[in-house]
């Protein structure tokens, strides 16, 4: 007995070793961590190139990066690319002899993650000339999202990986443990169908149109050869390839599980252990492609995310299967099992589960997060506390549930589990009514129905979360990037940037004064200061320079100590009317 679960862990083990080595994982989300040339920088000679270097591997097309110069026109060739023996850098060529002026360069790539990653920032030749315009234009490129309806799509797609993947793991493995052969109807088999329709289907799409949302198209190109062809050279492809290989290797454990009673327990024991190989495959598919096979120490991101997601597909499978059961069983093919000890053994998985995904759940917020101030202040750290409260009430309705399951049906301690229920009745005609174990006769399985539906709805919303997760920067990432606002005063909008808004003489902070119509106004006066009332520090002068018409900077700003910060903003727009602007910015 001993020998096949040692079997079944040297599969898992085999298949992880040889998906982990053929996909890799990252070091580092992709941030982008220097340029050639600088951000901001004055060169005295023009350059034949920009260069960018990134955290991490990350993939290009042609279009990748853009130089657009003083006049507003593109000037690179056209040809981004990596740099010889460098995944991480791009390049990409511009023409001799450049004019004197201020140069806006703009990328988009893809990263590890399979997630697009864009921004924009400016150089100048010779003098600054014309900075101020530039960097709006930059501010914009880099603010400038896809389109919003593949956005939408995309999220779709995403739910319907995750759902599909853990109805279709979860439910078949759970069949596997807990029915014994015979004992599935034709509804199990309806749902794992569709659940493996849905997968299939949604990995098709996501691959056409990952195209148009890392390129950040619109969704007419979506069918776009090139784009297809593109996303199949990436690892999100490749993996993607590879998730629709395994799933049509799973049609033979779904006919296994239909065939089940015909099968002989040698054959059911290879049944179930393909089930679970490649149940764990299809998992890895996803979690290589996502969040956690990057960032600090992958390797250990990607092991807690393939336990949290089988742990939740066991999960989501017990909560499928138990609706099947008790939602109207299927008279054709009869009750050959206990509802009773189904949901007792369904019970006793679902447990086990919970606790490995509040454990892995847990450790993957840490290390994605890292700090109280990214939780509040980051999209990501938000929406995790959204969906932390959701499953917060599924484990509620789930402890409801266990003890709904153990005071409504008592087992014996015998030989086997029983249900500790009536002897069958007999009908006027003959026929066996089960009365204790036809659960959907009475009232308490009738609560047990309700709450079973009431969870698979909260799992659902889970996973809508979870697919708004992975498309948002993680929230280490995030809080990393600088502070940027904007208000709007006597008639201007003052955009302010702090960058990075972290203690030290390190900090650089950009303010540009726009009209009503959206072009640079210089103004009679605009000063700036920073205080710390919680600590009674401040008010701490900020020597503003003017780098051109309504742009106020500041470099090497020393904030001594990590607060939120009040920026305080004197804006005077004539000699009459002057305004006082404070603006909390929070620093690490």
């Amino acid at each position: 007995m001993m020998r096949r679960p040692k079997r079944l862990l040297a599969g898992f083990g085999l298949l992880a070793v040889l998906l982990v080595a053929w996909a890799g994982t990252a070091s580092a989300h992709a941030q982008l961590e220097s340029s050639d040339p600088a951000a901001q920088s004055v060169l005295l000679v023009a350059p034949t190139q920009v260069v960018l270097h990134f955290g991490e591997p990350v993939t290009v097309d042609a279009g990748s990066l853009r130089v657009l110069g003083p006049d507003g026109q593109r000037i690179d060739s056209g040809g981004t690319h990596h740099l010889a023996g460098d995944s991480r850098a791009i390049a990409t060529a511009l023409p001799p002899r450049l004019p004197r002026g201020t140069y806006v360069v703009a990328w988009r790539v893809i990263s590890a993650d399979s997630h697009p990653v864009h921004g924009a920032f400016v150089y100048s030749v010779g003098s600054d000339r014309g900075a101020a315009n530039a960097s709006l234009l930059a501010t914009a490129l880099a603010d400038r999202s896809g389109s919003a309806t593949v956005g939408v799509l995309y999220w779709l797609i995403r739910l319907s990986v995750f759902g599909g993947l853990l109805v279709l793991v979860g439910l078949s493995l759970m069949i596997a443990l807990v029915w014994r052969p015979g004992g599935s109807p034709r509804r199990a088999g309806g749902v794992l169908w569709v659940s493996w329709w849905v997968l299939v289907v949604a990995t098709v799409l996501a691959i056409a149109a990952q195209g148009v949302y890392g390129a950040g198209l619109p969704i007419g190109d979506i069918i776009r050869p090139s784009l297809i062809t593109g996303v199949l050279h990436t690892r999100f492809g490749e993996l993607a390839v590879v998730r629709l290989g395994l799933l049509a290797g799973f049609v033979a454990v779904l006919r296994g599980i239909e065939d089940r009673a015909s099968r002989g327990p040698l054959r059911w024991r290879w049944v179930l252990a393909v089930n679970a190989v490649l149940g764990l495959a299809l998992v890895l598919t996803v979690s290589l492609a996502g969040h956690a096979s990057t960032g600090a120490d992958p390797t250990w991101g990607l092991v807690l995310d393939v336990l949290h997601l089988s742990a939740a597909s066991v999960w989501t499978g017990g909560l499928a299967l138990l609706a099947v059961v008790l939602i109207r069983p299927d008279a054709s093919r009869g009750q050959t099992d206990d509802p009773g000890r189904i949901t007792h053994a369904v019970s006793a998985y679902a447990l086990a589960a919970v606790v490995v995904v509040v454990a892995t759940g847990t450790l993957q917020s840490m290390r994605q997060v890292g700090s109280v101030y990214a939780f509040v202040n980051t999209t990501y750290g938000r929406t995790l506390l959204v969906k932390i409260a959701i499953v917060v009430v599924l484990i509620a309705l789930g402890a409801l549930s266990r003890r709904l399951v153990h005071r409504g049906w008592g087992l014996r301690r015998s030989g086997r589990a029983a249900i500790s229920s009536p002897a069958p009745a007999r009908s006027s005609s003959g026929a066996s009514a089960q009365s204790g174990t036809n659960v959907g006769h009475d009232g308490r399985s009738g609560r047990l129905r309700r709450m079973v539906v009431a969870e698979l709805a909260v799992v659902l919303a889970v996973l809508a979360v979870t697919a708004l997760l992975v498309n948002s920067v993680p929230a280490r990432q995030a809080a990393a990037l600088p502070f940027s606002t904007s208000v709007t005063t006597l008639g201007v909008q003052v955009n302010v940037l702090v960058d990075p808004a972290r203690t030290g003489p390190v900090n650089r902070i950009h303010i540009y004064v726009l009209s009503s119509a959206g072009t640079p106004k210089a103004i009679p006066e605009l000063d700036a200061s920073l205080t710390l009332a919680a600590e009674q520090l401040g008010p701490l002068q900020i020597p503003l320079r003017v780098g051109g018409p309504g742009h106020y900077y500041a470099t090497r700003v020393d904030i001594p100590v990590a607060g939120s910060w009040t920026l305080t903003i004197t804006v005077r727009t004539d000699a009459i009317n002057e305004e006082v602007v404070p603006i909390i910015v929070p620093v690490r």
